[in-house]
């Protein structure tokens, strides 16, 4: 909806013409309305007419807050003047002393001006308000036949505020005047994204801590202990330095907000430094400009995530990142976000940047013949991109972007109990990756009291299995989809957490309608056959295997950040984008060492060679810099023994006396082929660009 809002010395309006088939019946043939009125133009919008009743109401509110902004602006500018007078009394009180004592320097500041207001105070009401629709604000104007309803409503919701207020009728050719009265806030234009949820209020939850062996713990009720300190909530077993990590969880988690860090983050310098990835001036905030290293990681990533799903048996799809915003079906999510959306204007129509895959995939499964024996069913999607419009101050390098990719798992199940079963392999299927991924996280899972109650046996068992104490949190009633969310967030070197992988039971998506404030709300109506011929709707799990690309390695850097004292920092071997640096001592080793980095390359190792004219040591701790896994350092020996002596970083591993390699002597190629094969075994394998393989040529980006 888009508002154009005019404050007015009287308004009239007179109906001259019909101006469709069906115009809205309205008593009279004018309007003639004295004193101050707020004359509210309304262009309504395709998607507003999903539910009438809530974008009046949103209408009304941005028309109520107007009025407050109107009628309060003396006021304001009464408290604004109280202030300059202060810092002019103060101004000059400091101009006397300086005067009276050579000693005291004399204030460099001017005396601030007054603030006057264009027209007298008492202009500063509104007395009426006339709305009027207007469909020259907006190229994407609800067809719908409900359009019409929405002014009158907004009039009716005004008027039970106490407000007087009428409306213009709609589909007539009317003639209107009206008297802008020119002060500071009489032009007023506001653009109304429809949200479906601005009703919702999500009671306070109750916080506990499971721990590994199966004990709850209370942990804090935020109403009850509205101000607890966080030392006198964790308990006793928590408070040591090994749970620091633990309680920076707690406290971000419970007691925290989610808005971004005050300082810049480490791992934005790492990237750049690393040549990873950067910001792009050119581009929206939020999105990143990509280089060699982190593409390599990235798709390293994705090779391995679709191998993990193929093995889980996922079938593959892909959807468009764009979709419109006339089918109901997709309003009734799109709409819960109404802030994060970008919008793409095509001819006379427009689409939303998806900001996640579930609405035009869930639309497909809508489509699909499916049948009981099917299920359940995976569909992957490495979704290329995902679009979230943040808010500029919760931007945080790779942590909150505005553009990400997120590989997706959706698993459709016949009813509850066997989406349990299934939930409790992605469960195992998440901590495997985040394993091989090197990501330390925490576990949350949130879910109703009812839902805890009757299945707290498997999901404590899988907290043991976890082998780490998990927060969760218990909600009286269900107020999203889903009945049960565990969530895998990191902390970072900050302390601020944020969510990698997570995995939801969706008990709401695939139903024909919900019933949502008194309304039935239309779904996806997602079906299956049946092998006694009727017709079920599946339970779906929301899966995310890894969290967001950005955040996979947004969470890697951070933790080398925050543990670089007590860990040998570094990517895992497979991860890396490059495995093996190469080193000869003096010129007499070059070509023996090239071949050394060419044989490499050749087995699908990546592998460089520092062919620099620097000193060893030198050569050795740019390696160690650039967390290479494998030094390989070839001297006279060596070379005529045709072997190659290793230091292997210890990636991972404890700092003990700040040592961070193992040194390997005197051992074949063969032997450092299956060396480093051992360690990539089950993982894809990318090849080193060639312009990357030599140090004195390898290309740079900043």
């Amino acid at each position: 909806m888009k508002l154009l809002l005019i404050h007015s010395d009287g308004a009239k309006m007179s109906k001259m013409a019909k101006a469709t088939s069906s115009p809205q019946e309205f008593k009279g043939k004018k309007l003639d309305i004295e004193g101050l009125v707020l004359f509210a133009f309304v262009s309504v919008e395709d998607q507003d007419t999903f539910d009438t009743s809530i974008i009046a109401k949103q209408g009304a509110n941005e028309i109520e807050e107007a009025i407050e902004l109107i009628e309060g602006f003396p006021d304001k500018i009464k408290e604004q003047n109280e202030e300059i007078q202060q810092f002019n009394d103060k101004l000059e009180k400091r101009k006397k002393l300086s005067l009276e004592n050579p000693k005291v320097p004399a204030p460099t500041e001017n005396p601030r001006d007054l603030k006057k207001l264009i027209l007298d105070p008492s202009k500063y009401k509104v007395d009426s308000i006339l709305v009027y629709p207007w469909a020259h604000l907006s190229h994407f104007l609800s067809q719908d036949k409900e359009s019409m309803d929405v002014c009158p409503k907004i009039a009716s919701i005004l008027k039970d505020r106490g407000y007087k207020a009428e409306f213009s009728p709609f589909g007539w050719y009317k003639s209107f005047s009206l008297n802008c009265l020119g002060h500071e806030v009489a032009e007023m234009y506001r653009d109304v994204k429809l949200s479906i949820l601005a009703d919702e209020v999500r009671s306070s939850s109750v916080f506990k801590i499971l721990t590994e062996d199966g004990n709850e713990l209370h942990l804090f009720d935020p109403v009850k202990e509205e101000g607890k300190k966080l030392k006198d909530i964790i308990p006793d077993r928590y408070k040591g330095e090994e749970w620091k990590s633990f309680q920076e969880l707690i406290a971000d988690e419970v007691l925290g907000s989610r808005g971004a860090p005050k300082q810049e983050p480490p791992h934005i310098k790492m990237m750049k430094n690393m040549e990873l990835a950067d910001f792009d001036d050119a581009s929206d905030s939020g999105n990143l400009r990509w280089y060699t290293k982190g593409v390599l990681m990235k798709n390293l990533i994705k090779d391995y995530l679709e191998g993990v799903m193929v093995e889980n048996g996922a079938i593959y799809a892909d959807t468009p990142v764009m979709y419109t915003v006339k089918n109901k079906k997709l309003t009734a999510q799109t709409a819960r976000f109404p802030a994060k959306t970008y919008w793409v204007h095509s001819g006379n129509s427009r689409f939303l940047l998806r900001f996640a895959n579930d609405f035009l995939l869930f639309n497909m499964f809508s489509q699909m013949q499916i049948r009981e024996e099917s299920l359940p069913l995976g569909v992957y999607e490495w979704e290329t991109y995902s679009f979230r419009r943040e808010q500029a101050g919760e931007l945080s390098g790779l942590r909150r972007l505005r553009t990400f990719l997120m590989p997706d798992l959706h698993t459709m199940c016949k009813d509850l109990d066997q989406s349990i079963v299934e939930f409790k392999k992605e469960f195992k299927m998440v901590h495997r990756i985040l394993k091989d991924l090197g990501a330390n996280s925490h576990i949350v899972f949130r879910t109703t009291e009812e839902f805890w109650a009757e299945n707290k046996k498997w999901i404590s068992k899988n907290i043991k299995e976890w082998g780490h104490p998990a927060i969760f949190e218990l909600w009286p009633e269900r107020y999203y989809y889903f009945i049960l969310k565990f969530e895998w967030p990191v902390i970072d070197s900050q302390g601020k957490s944020a969510t990698l992988s997570t995995v939801q039971i969706d008990v709401e998506s695939s139903q024909d309608y919900i019933e949502q404030y008194g309304e039935k709300r239309q779904k996806y109506n997602i079906t299956y056959k049946s092998k006694d011929g009727s017709t079920g709707h599946p339970i779906i799990l929301h899966t995310s295997p890894s969290g967001a690309m950005c955040r996979i390695l947004w969470a890697l850097l951070e933790t080398n950040e925050k543990y670089k004292d007590e860990i040998v920092t570094g990517f895992k071997t497979w991860l890396s984008p490059v495995q093996v640096r190469v080193i000869p001592i003096t010129d007499k080793e070059k070509k023996y060492a090239e071949s050394i980095m060419n044989k490499l390359n050749n087995a699908q190792i990546r592998a460089d060679y520092d062919d620099r004219d620097e000193k060893i040591g030198k050569k050795i701790r740019s390696a160690e810099i650039e967390w290479i896994p494998y030094t390989v350092i070839v001297g006279g020996n060596e070379r005529e023994n045709n072997t190659v002596s290793v230091r292997r970083r210890l990636i991972g591993e404890k700092l003990i006396d700040g040592n961070s390699s193992e040194q390997i002597q005197d051992i074949s190629f063969a032997v450092l082929k299956k060396m480093i094969n051992q360690e990539l075994k089950g993982f894809p394998r990318k090849d080193l660009p060639i312009p990357f393989r030599y140090y004195s040529k390898r290309i740079s980006f900043r």
